[in-house]
């Protein structure tokens, strides 16, 4: 299936792996209310689309996103509270739905990931950034608060004191800080980001799709759930993956 033609994003499949690029380059790909609506039309597609096997999230140009473009918050400048609540669910859903992609998503963070950047780079699977990369939830230095998943994602992912440091005081840090702390997976130097993304996500490729998917949620889930209800989830999965492979080796065998 084509993948669908957008404003604001444009996804490029090659070789199973589907490029997902935020494409406003002129704006440093800061988010506007097409992008936050095209965000969910993207998931979808990655999802949905057979011949996808892995999805990376960057950034069309010298930056992956800089946050959200101020200037279109004036489109909810007539916008109450409850109004207003109702585009921030909706926009938290479509972040949400990287999640809940049964495939590996990479985000390749090429420059300032800032802002509702680096909530969206959170939602995926592994990061990898770039020695030229920043990161930075800088809403409360415009009065605003954190709000499309990166006051939940952020403490499980490099623990409460640093998600409050970083949120609390709207600072931002450059990536071999983000590394120190746990907020990516690796650093790379701009020349060498493009080439051990691919690596990366040819070698998630080379793995059974199934068990892969099935860790990938056992794993989210344990987020939320009692640690029965993680290892029962993880039988049921093994379960699936186990009828997968006898599947697989009876067809090499016939």
């Amino acid at each position: 299936m084509i993948p669908p033609r957008m404003e604001t994003i444009t996804i490029e499949v090659e070789g199973g792996i589907a490029w997902m690029y935020l494409d406003r380059p002129e704006k440093l790909n800061a988010m506007n209310p097409a992008m936050f609506e095209e965000l969910g039309v993207a998931a979808d597609y990655l999802r949905d689309e057979d011949t996808v096997k892995i999805a990376v999230i960057t950034g069309r140009g010298r930056a992956f996103c800089a946050g959200i473009d101020l200037t279109s918050l004036q489109n909810y400048g007539g916008a109450d509270a409850h109004l207003f609540r109702t585009v921030v669910r909706k926009i938290q859903k479509n972040f949400r739905a990287f999640e809940l992609i049964e495939k590996p998503v990479i985000s390749m963070v090429n420059g300032h990931a800032l802002g509702a950047g680096t909530e969206l780079a959170l939602a995926s699977d592994m990061i990898l950034a770039s020695t030229e990369a920043t990161f930075g939830l800088l809403e409360v230095n415009v009065g605003l608060v954190v709000d499309l998943g990166g006051t939940q994602r952020l403490p499980r992912t490099v623990g409460v004191h640093r998600a409050k440091e970083l949120i609390l005081t709207g600072k931002k840090i450059d990536a071999i800080e983000a590394d120190r702390i746990g907020l990516v997976n690796a650093v790379y130097e701009p020349d060498e980001l493009l080439p051990k993304t691919i690596e990366l996500a040819n070698h998630l490729m080379s793995l059974p799709a199934v068990p892969v998917g099935l860790c990938k949620i056992a794993i989210d889930r344990s987020r939320d759930g009692s640690i029965e209800t993680g290892l029962e989830f993880e039988a049921q999965s093994q379960s699936l993956a186990f009828w997968a492979l006898m599947e697989r080796m009876k067809g090499q065998q016939g």
